[in-house]
């Protein structure tokens, strides 16, 4: 392959070649004019023939060009479409690639891959915004600077919204270990595309290992259609409960079942690395990458010490089997720790005490309850069925019996004449021949009446649909069936039983809520149950604005009734959202501060809104 190492581009020396790829070679140059040292992306001469390849880089030189984010790569200059060589100019980045550090230094983190991932997130939402989906997102394709800044790059192949797709015959686009489903079979793309490639490498930075593996590409991109990956924690045990639900959205088969917006999945990060003592922010990110031993030393110390926090929380709430997971969090990180340990040996003390009291409890339960059943027997008229079959002697005609406590020999009943046939004396005589009840059998023993039971209540099993929650927020969610043990559902229809004549079935969580009361003759073999569900009221909170901000809604589908209002920012309404996820605009002001008007997506259950506002 020849090279261009030594010759001249326009005004751009080349000087040396950095990398390669399927589109394009690499190399580092110097801008003549501006005296700056560059990076030169040269599309392949077989490529560069293809009028659609030379389109492609077109596009991407002046759709990228337009991103300005500390986080994507910056676009200089673009060759032209009728110069000889097809190329772009770039910022040249001094470092490594994160596929680089993965190999080599990358020692999983859940923190640290939640903070490396949001910073992604953050870049990736301005990319969106702007009109362009990346469609390549791996580790390759993510440049670590010497100063510990990330670096997204390489949109060569991105599918620009609103503008024709463009495909090469023959060839698949992208990396098979990072596509989404709707990428392998040929349906629509959008923005969830690399959502759930972005959510590939979150498992991956969490893991060290990649979800979809195989033997080759097919057996790859087939685990990857039909989502079947490891839970996280059987492949690192770190990985904590929090962490792998939003790796599970993130890797949701159905798009609709992922995040949304690029947003919504850097604030669920947020919001994770705020439970851990740790900010989202890009100086956490660069201070990892330019010390990383002495960081991770220190973020342990910072996680262990937000989860006691939270353990002696919960403990103190009387939460004790939370207490205890967050503790074996701790204990994972440092098993040593001393104060875990402590309180780890209290809970479970604590916890066999309460097991030993609820086994006393119920024994007493069932003491009195023998207890009651002999006080009704001495209190009642005794009759055959009351009484242990040793003690019946013989029932008289109106069916009692005399009885007798142990010690004291039982009256019998004075003989009478000859029963008439067909009578209950006489059916007790007859039958003793057979072995069934009666008094007597032939050889003399006594035989022991049936005990009457109470006819069993037959269980009726049907399945449970599961109408109004994606499967993936289902699973976050908790089902209790009337007295059962309440369980999480891993699929939307679930076979169920009921055995009371009317059942509650309720579906609990922080994003949606349902309850039904279904009868038993509903529910048969092949019959379905609908539970409907709906989204939790919508909270908002705005940590950072300043006292005494208020906030006016300005979408008013969203604010039914509370548009043109404004609320104080600590006590703003709540919201009834019709779908998982929706966008409201929103107007901040307070005195001695700039307005400013924010979208943000919002979802069911608590929502943090981030807002600053600069001094007047």
């Amino acid at each position: 392959m020849s090279t261009l190492v030594g010759s001249k581009l326009d005004k751009y020396e080349v000087l040396s070649e950095v990398g390669h790829g399927g589109m394009a070679v690499v190399y580092r140059g110097r801008d003549t004019v501006l005296d700056r040292e560059v990076a030169i992306k040269v599309l392949h001469p077989h490529l560069a023939d293809r009028e659609e390849s030379r389109r492609r880089l077109r596009r991407e030189a002046l759709t990228v060009a337009k991103l300005r984010h500390e986080n994507i790569l910056e676009i200089f200059d673009y060759s032209g479409e009728e110069a000889s060589e097809s190329y772009i100019v770039t910022e040249f980045i001094h470092g490594v690639t994160l596929r680089e550090w993965l190999d080599t230094r990358w020692r999983p983190r859940p923190a640290l891959a939640a903070l490396v991932t949001h910073r992604l997130c953050v870049a990736l939402a301005e990319a969106h915004d702007g009109g362009v989906i990346h469609r390549d997102l791996k580790p390759e394709n993510v440049m670590i600077r010497s100063d510990g800044v990330l670096k997204l790059m390489d949109f060569g192949i991105a599918q620009i919204i609103d503008h024709e797709k463009l495909t090469m015959t023959g060839q698949l686009l992208g990396s098979p270990a990072y596509m989404a489903p709707e990428l392998i079979g040929g349906k629509p793309l959008d923005n969830r595309t690399d959502l759930f490639a972005l959510g590939i490498i979150l498992y991956q930075l969490a893991t060290g290992s990649l979800p979809f593996s195989g033997r080759n590409p097919h057996e790859v991109l087939t685990r990857i259609a039909d989502a079947d990956y490891p839970e996280p924690a059987t492949v690192c045990p770190l990985v904590d409960d929090d962490l792998t639900a939003i790796i599970h959205r993130a890797l949701a088969r159905e798009p609709d079942d992922r995040f949304q917006t690029a947003q919504a999945f850097a604030v669920e990060l947020a919001q994770y690395l705020e439970d851990v003592g740790v900010a989202a922010e890009p100086t956490e990110v660069r201070a990892y990458f330019k010390d990383s031993e002495s960081y991770v030393h220190e973020l342990d110390s910072r996680v262990c010490a937000a989860l006691m926090k939270r353990a002696e929380a919960a403990s103190a709430a009387g939460h004790s089997a939370r207490a205890i997971r967050l503790l074996g969090r701790v204990l994972e990180l440092e098993d040593d720790q001393k104060q875990a340990v402590q309180m780890l040996s209290r809970l479970r003390t604590r916890e066999r005490r309460l097991r030993k009291l609820g086994m006393a409890a119920a024994a007493f339960a069932g003491f009195a309850l023998v207890g009651a059943g002999t006080a009704y027997l001495l209190l009642a008229p005794p009759t055959a069925s009351r009484l242990p079959s040793d003690d019946v002697v013989q029932a008289d005609d109106h069916g009692l019996v005399d009885y007798h406590l142990e010690g004291h020999t039982p009256r019998r009943p004075k003989k009478q004449g000859r029963p008439i046939p067909g009578s209950r004396a006489d059916a007790e005589t007859d039958t003793g021949a057979n072995g069934s009840s009666g008094s007597r059998e032939r050889n003399g023993s006594r035989t022991k009446p049936p005990s009457p039971r109470t006819p069993a209540v037959k269980a009726a099993k049907c399945t449970l649909k599961i109408d109004g929650i994606p499967l993936q927020t289902a699973k976050h969610h908790t089902i209790r069936i009337g007295t059962q043990r309440p369980f999480k559902p891993n699929a939307l229809e679930i076979p169920i039983t009921l055995k009371s004549e009317r059942t509650n079935i309720r579906l609990t969580g922080q994003q949606y809520h349902g309850s039904g009361w279904p009868t038993r003759d509903q529910c048969k073999p092949d019959s379905t149950i609908t539970l409907k569900v709906r989204p939790q009221p919508t909270r908002l909170t705005f940590p950072n604005l300043p006292p005494n901000t208020v906030v006016e809604c300005l979408t008013p589908a969203l604010c039914k009734g509370i548009t043109n209002k404004q609320w104080p920012a600590s006590n703003f309404p709540r919201l009834q959202l019709n779908t998982f996820e929706e966008t409201i605009k929103l107007r901040c002001k307070v005195t001695g501060y700039e307005p400013k008007t924010i979208t943000e997506t919002v979802r069911p259950g608590t929502n943090k809104i981030d807002v600053e506002l600069k001094r007047r």
